[in-house]
């Protein structure tokens, strides 16, 4: 399947907030509901140990995505959350609860134009599709000319089964689901229930996540050209229905004895 760069509506700036907050907030819900990351620590816990810090800058963080989940069951790392629209109340509520490993930034922050104060190991959940493949290696080579660890985990994948699966599962999840989200507000019924727009936009935006991800050998290409200076890994950890597919690009810097972009097996 070729790869097409379609518009995403959580991208658009005029998208009002409250319709791009119910996107975010229902992804958040998704990933925690279906544990989506939990297999990932292991591959964070290889990057950080390539660091000085236990230090992490999430990029595209959204609602926070998958760290109420992984913070919940004490993985003591320190996170500062980052978005281009922060969806600010969850943010902020996630805070509460987990106020001395996780902060965030309430000024818009944008992943290809990181500014220098964020350090740490930089990781993207279900975000690096966003990015035309300009700005997607420009991300790349950023993290390599500042020396940090990087780390990219997808869920959307060219493939029939994932397209199928968002077509005719996520509308179930996104009706599930909803009531189950905080706080319950009369926007987050009538924009779902009553007049389904948010229904709409997130089902849109998940077939155009579908088109928009990239390849094993896409991804690879973009670690090469880099350069020399970083080790690259690249591996997918297939998971039982409903839980889907993780598919991952890690890179640090280069140790002795190592070089170029590498690929795992599957997992």
């Amino acid at each position: 399947m070729r790869r097409w760069h379609l518009f995403e509506f959580e991208d658009l700036p005029w998208l009002p907030a409250v319709l791009r907050n119910l996107q975010t907030d229902f992804l958040r819900q998704m990933n925690t509901a279906l544990r989506l990351y939990e297999p990932v620590v292991p591959l964070v816990e290889r990057l950080l140990a390539q660091s000085s810090s236990r230090r992490i800058v999430d990029l595209c963080s959204g609602a926070a995505g998958p760290w109420e989940q992984l913070l919940a069951a004490e993985w003591k790392v320190t996170v500062t959350l980052t978005d281009r629209y922060p969806n600010l109340a969850a943010m902020a509520q996630i805070k509460s609860r987990f106020p001395e490993r996780l902060d965030f930034c309430p000024d818009p922050v944008d992943a290809r134009f990181l500014q220098a104060g964020f350090t740490g190991t930089r990781l993207l959940f279900n975000g690096f599709h966003h990015f035309s493949p300009v700005d997607a290696q420009g991300i790349l080579q950023d993290a390599v000319e500042r020396r940090a660890a990087i780390g990219i985990f997808e869920i959307a994948e060219r493939t029939p089964a994932k397209l199928l699966a968002v077509l005719f599962g996520v509308p179930l999840l996104v009706f599930v689901l909803t009531p189950c989200i905080r706080p319950l507000t009369f926007a987050r019924f009538f924009w779902t229930y009553c007049v389904p727009v948010a229904p709409f936009c997130i089902v849109w935006d998940g077939l155009v996540s579908l088109w928009r991800a990239y390849s094993r050998e896409e991804l690879l290409a973009m670690a090469a050209a880099t350069g020399t200076e970083y080790d690259w890994e690249y591996g997918r950890l297939a998971r039982p229905y409903p839980a889907a597919a993780i598919t991952y690009l890690l890179g640090h810097p280069r140790t002795s004895g190592h070089s170029g972009a590498g690929s795992a097996n599957p997992v």
